[in-house]
């Protein structure tokens, strides 16, 4: 660079200067005084290049409000349509933010004196978006996955809490692009993964990112856990084995669980009738059977991941021989049993649509999956993909859009990816919809959400 060669020059001045300069001993504090000048441009270049790369980049990939500003001073964003999922568009509406909180949504609101206000007559606002299956945060730094132990086919007693990395560059990434939350999963080889987490995208430390955990616990019925064990000749090796490991755990867990209510049930009585209640034995800290009890004593659900239509059947009949509180997920031949899984009031997380007739478990996928499951009464959420190894992240809004192509009524498509997505993940008290009263989690596109042309504009 041209700047840094004048610098140079003028550094080497001292070396070359007259007699005058070396007999006042002048040369060495010269130098360093121009080295230290030369220091102090290059630092503000730099800086200046950074500070316009980052705006470059807000522009192209969604500007994010910081929460810090954002919770500093009440705010008015007005937009040509607000999309709030609890009800119609609303054109030309106004969404009052005070505390990092929304205040209100509506046509004629009175806007505080003092507030900023945001002006977007061009703009579409959503709820921030959901992803319901999700990897981030369970890579370390140096790339390596950190989403699956594979020691044993039943780890019910880890969680992702326990692994998340908060710095995983694809956070901030997916926050860029309207995403405010996800479900951190485990991965899909182990027959029982661990527990679940419901993570915002927003965050210092991953107490300030989680919002519900565990948010349930992850079992997988199908090719994921016969390769990793079947290779090793270890059970299961088959589909058979899969579900007898989760039918004798989940058998073990309701043992536990009913000797845990029988603790408590005599805690209870010995402090009525005043007798020592610590004479009363609890039974043996099992943080295994603990985990899995919480599902059988339907505190928390179980996430089972099951494609074909013989894997869907034996997750619907754990569900009735345990009666589970279930979601179900992947759910490639759904539509198949639609019907039954409708009658049980099971919510499925579609996926995947994209990926086509290339694997074992996808090849009866159709991209009216998700548009027959939600004819037929099913809740339904739909997940990025990037689990499969499709796309990005950033990708959930396509997704969105290819389920609308295959039938999806669109308002449906957007509520899959914000509000039947908190709901079924246990989050619709703080996201999800823009009403009174929840977290300010917002994306505003340029343009109408679904199309692929569109980009999104900010994240608040």
């Amino acid at each position: 660079m041209d700047f840094i060669k004048e610098i140079k020059t003028a550094v080497n001045v001292g070396d070359t200067a007259d007699s005058g300069l070396k007999s006042y001993n002048l040369r060495k504090p010269l130098k360093g005084f121009l080295a230290g000048c030369a220091c102090l441009l290059i630092l503000f270049l730099l800086t200046n290049f950074s500070a316009r790369s980052l705006g470059a980049s807000n522009a192209a990939g969604g500007q994010t409000e910081p929460a810090e500003k954002a919770a500093s001073r009440p705010l008015a964003i007005k937009a040509g349509r607000i999309l709030t999922m609890a009800g119609p568009v609303l054109e030309n509406g106004v969404i009052l933010i005070e505390n990092g909180r929304i205040k209100a949504v509506g046509k004629e609101l009175s806007i505080p004196d003092g507030a900023e206000i945001i002006e977007e007559p061009e703009g579409w606002v959503l709820p921030g978006l959901i992803d319901a299956h999700s990897s981030l945060g369970l890579t370390d730094e140096t790339g390596r996955s950190e989403n699956e132990e594979l020691s044993e086919p039943n780890v019910a007693q880890l969680s992702v809490v326990d692994g998340f990395y908060p710095f995983d560059k694809r956070i901030a990434q997916a926050r860029a692009a309207g995403i405010a939350a996800a479900l951190i999963t485990p991965g899909r080889r182990s027959v029982i993964g661990g527990q679940m987490a419901v993570v915002r995208l927003q965050g210092r430390t991953v107490d300030e990112m989680v919002m519900l955990s565990p948010a349930g616990i992850k079992f997988s019925i199908g090719e994921g856990p016969k390769q990793a064990f079947g290779e090793k000749g270890r059970l299961p090796s088959t589909r058979m084995g899969n579900v007898y490991v989760i039918r004798q755990a989940l058998l073990e867990a309701r043992e536990y669980a009913d000797k845990l209510a029988k603790y408590e049930k005599e805690r209870a009585e010995a402090a009525k009738t005043k007798k020592k209640a610590e004479e009363i034995q609890a039974p043996k800290k099992d943080l295994k059977l603990e985990a899995l009890a919480k599902v059988i004593r339907r505190e928390i659900p179980a996430f089972i991941e099951c494609y074909r239509m013989d894997d869907i059947g034996a997750a619907l009949r754990l569900v009735d021989e345990f009666g589970l509180k279930a979601v179900f997920v992947g759910c490639a031949e759904g539509y198949l049993l639609a019907d039954e899984i409708a009658r049980r009031k099971i919510p499925v997380i579609v996926g995947p649509m994209s990926i086509g007739p290339k694997r074992t478990e996808t090849e009866k996928v159709e991209i009216s999956n998700a548009a027959r499951l939600q004819a037929a009464g099913v809740k339904v959420v739909l997940q990025s993909e990037v689990q499969y190894g499709l796309g990005n992240l950033e990708e959930l809004p396509l997704i969105a859009a290819l389920a609308v192509r295959g039938g999806l009524p669109e308002e449906e498509a957007l509520k899959a990816i914000t509000i039947n997505a908190a709901e079924v993940l246990g989050v619709a008290d703080r996201l999800g919809s823009i009403a009174a009263g929840k977290e300010a989690r917002l994306v505003i596109f340029r343009g109408h959400p679904l199309d692929y042309r569109t980009r999104v504009k900010r994240v608040f």
